[in-house]
């Protein structure tokens, strides 16, 4: 597998369909709706294209077991990353989320309950409680990550 290397981020093909099109203005109302500053890299990943299908979509854990993350939410008020609040609240997860990616059973998020947001692996056990796993301490840490076959 080959590791993320800066380059090539996104998938040319995109079942996820990207957002529109990022400026200054709609990353400081997103900011400003969440209550949350978003890291640099995370933003300048999104400027590059908002959102979409990942060409780096696999993550091993250290055990070696591993998760595939096939796209990241696009940077919106109205969708995408502006739905956190919703989707936090709905299903019941820890206050404080960004949520990236995920469904209604799994989800990615920056977890903002810490000093400096790191990256969460949210998965819902067969009890429907939510079991929680750090797996970066920042979203360059993260995307560094990141595994393609």
């Amino acid at each position: 597998m080959d590791m993320y290397d800066g380059l090539h981020f996104w998938s040319r093909r995109s079942v996820y369909k990207p957002g529109s099109q990022l400026d200054e203005m709609t990353i400081r109302k997103v900011e400003q709706q969440l209550g949350y500053s978003l890291p640099q890299s995370y933003k300048n990943l999104m400027k590059k294209q908002n959102g979409g299908d990942l060409a780096y979509r696999y993550f091993v854990f250290a055990d070696g077991e591993a998760i595939i993350i096939p796209y990241l939410f696009e940077l919106d008020e109205e969708s995408g990353v502006g739905m956190s609040p919703i989707f936090v609240e709905q299903c019941g997860l820890p206050e404080k989320l960004v949520l990236l990616t995920g469904d209604l059973d799994a989800w990615v998020a920056l977890d903002y309950r810490q000093e400096k947001p790191t990256i969460v692996y949210l998965i819902q056990d067969e009890n429907g409680m939510w079991e929680e796993i750090e797996i970066a301490q920042s979203f360059s840490q993260f995307i560094n990550r990141l595994m393609k076959k």
